[in-house]
């Protein structure tokens, strides 16, 4: 099982000259990727299951998500993705489809993985027995950065729509970009020295909790 470690470092908008003053700082940095922006859309079951074990600090815990990387008016198609946390460490099992996002949430969520349920290891498998409804939509830029064996993500121009409200379907800006840092057990101290050079304070942050607070589902700071 790849596990991995994901520290993220909230910053706020306001905030962007000090994190690129340290961020030029750097060396032996590099562009990993090409940039692009990320859709991901976040099924929760009806009693929002997901996002209370998130809220309540479950260290074991597992979420779906749709993910495709093309802007939305381009119908590329999607993962199927579950997320799942085990205290620090995360991994993802991912299962291609061949369909686009309309396609999928015109669907039955379950339908969709049935025939992938052997790529689900059996401490989440009875995720796959309930009834999950796509809830929130988000947006962003991701720029992808390697230092030394570290990788780093940056993320700008996060938005988020209410998919449980059909009727409601204006996109809500976020003020805060997203810094992580992803690195594996053997990366752990170079990942450590990173950590303690960047002048903000890394917490925990959830997209998904973002989203349900600022579609007014939820109360998260």
């Amino acid at each position: 099982m790849n596990y991995r470690y994901e520290i993220k470092v909230p910053i706020s908008q306001y905030n962007e000259i000090i994190f690129f003053n340290w961020f030029l700082s750097l060396r032996n940095i590099k562009v990993h990727n090409p940039p692009r922006e990320i859709n991901n859309i976040y099924f929760d079951n009806l009693n929002f299951s997901s996002a209370q074990n998130n809220i309540d600090g479950i260290s074991e815990r597992a979420k779906f998500r749709v993910r495709w990387y093309e802007q939305d008016s381009i119908l590329s198609s999607c993962n199927i993705e579950l997320k799942i946390k085990d205290g620090r460490l995360n991994r993802k099992i991912t299962i291609p489809t061949k369909l686009n996002h309309k396609e999928i949430l015109s669907k039955d969520f379950l339908d969709l993985i049935k025939d992938n349920l052997c790529k689900i290891d059996y401490n989440h498998r009875e995720l796959c027995s309930q009834k999950f409804l796509p809830i929130i939509q988000n947006n962003y830029y991701r720029t992808y950065y390697l230092h030394k064996d570290v990788r780093m993500t940056y993320d700008t121009s996060v938005k988020y729509k209410n998919l449980k409200i059909k009727s409601i379907n204006d996109w809500n800006s976020d003020n805060l970009n997203v810094l992580e840092i992803k690195f594996n057990k053997k990366q752990l101290n170079q990942a450590q020295e990173l950590i303690s050079r960047i002048p903000f304070v890394p917490k925990r942050h959830s997209k998904y909790l973002r989203g349900l607070s600022y579609c007014k589902m939820a109360v998260y700071v």
